[in-house]
This record gives structure tokens, sequence and C-alpha cells, in this order.
């Protein structure tokens, strides 16, 4: 498939709906917890960190192509990749949100996600000893260590676009400086514990 023509402006729209499609999502995520569908729940809260991810991708891809004023061939297939490339996005939302020398369990436990969200997702037969997966069979504890590692890395980001007295990009502050969401996001935490 051909790459779209990519734009700044656009770029800006995808990177907010991204923001606005994950911040649902994660709420959804919270939602079936407390509904007691935990692998509904764990696989919906790492497509709201993948959603996250994506957005953080294309703020860094028009951040890089703004000081050349032009998207080159190799910003076109990142673009690409950042619809279809799940790890790839898995990766931006963990290095955003906590950094390369980030806590080792969320590292590791992102190392293997993309599994654990097909798991959660869809019947298999496990490689190996062929065993057959069922989804409902997610525990508790793993949909909400997930759900709180995401809620616990948005307050993170969220306080720090709060402190911060040099404004982010347009849109990290027009989506993560509201006081609203992290009061939302700290209620959250207390229904996940």
């Amino acid at each position: 498939m051909k790459a779209p023509k990519i734009s700044f402006r656009k770029l800006a729209a995808l990177e907010y709906e991204c923001y606005q499609n994950a911040l649902d999502l994660h709420f959804d995520s919270i939602l079936l917890a407390k509904a007691r569908s935990f692998a509904s729940a764990f696989a919906i809260s790492v497509i709201a960190s993948e959603e996250f991810g994506k957005g953080f991708g294309f703020a860094e891809l028009s951040f890089q192509a703004g000081f050349s004023k032009r998207f080159n061939e190799n910003d076109e297939r990142f673009f690409m990749a950042l619809f279809s490339d799940h790890k790839l996005k898995q990766g931006w939302f963990v290095s955003e949100l906590f950094g390369v020398f980030g806590p080792k369990s969320v590292l590791k436990r992102y190392r293997t996600i993309q599994v654990d969200k097909n798991n959660a997702l869809y019947v298999g037969v496990r490689k190996g000893n062929h065993q057959i997966v069922r989804p409902f069979l997610i525990s508790a504890s793993k949909a909400k260590e997930q759900i709180r590692t995401v809620n616990e890395g948005l307050i993170g980001f969220v306080e720090a676009r709060l402190r911060d007295n040099d404004f982010d990009t347009e849109t990290y502050d027009l989506v993560f400086r509201r006081r609203r969401l992290l009061n939302r996001l700290k209620l959250a935490a207390k229904s996940l514990r």
C-alpha cells in the first residue's frame, strides 16, 4: 500500500485522535475490570497503550521532520509502521511514559505483551504443548496490573505536564495538561487496588 500524503497538520490531528481514543480505551478497560471481564480489560488496556504509543510516535515524527520542514522516505516508512507494528507502538508507549531506564517489571512485561494480548482476545493453540488457549483464563491480578501500569504512567505524565512551566507541543498540552483528567486517573487508581 502506498503511504498517504503526510502533512504537519495531518500528524497533529492524528496524534490528537490517538490520545483521545487511547484515553477512552483506558477508561473502558477499567469498566471491564470492574465488570470482572478480565481478559477483555487486559486486551483493551494493551490496545490503549498502543494508541498512546502511536500518538507519541506521530509527535516524534512531526518534531524530527520539523527541522528540515519536510518528510523524507524514512519518515513515510515510520508513518506507515505506526499503523500496523504493535511492538513499535508498545515501545513508544513504554519509552515515553517510563523511559528506557523505567521499572524493570514494566520493561520485561512489554517484551512479551503482544502474545499475552492475543491470548486475551482469541481462542488458540499454544506453541510447543498445543494446549488450547482460553481468553477467559486471564487472571484479575494480571489484568489489573496492566491497567495500573497504564494508569500510573498517565498520572506521572499528566502531573509532569501540569508542573511544567514550559509548554510542550500543542497537542500534548491540549490533551494532557488537564487537572480534571488527573483527578479522573487518581480516582481510577483507587478502584484498581
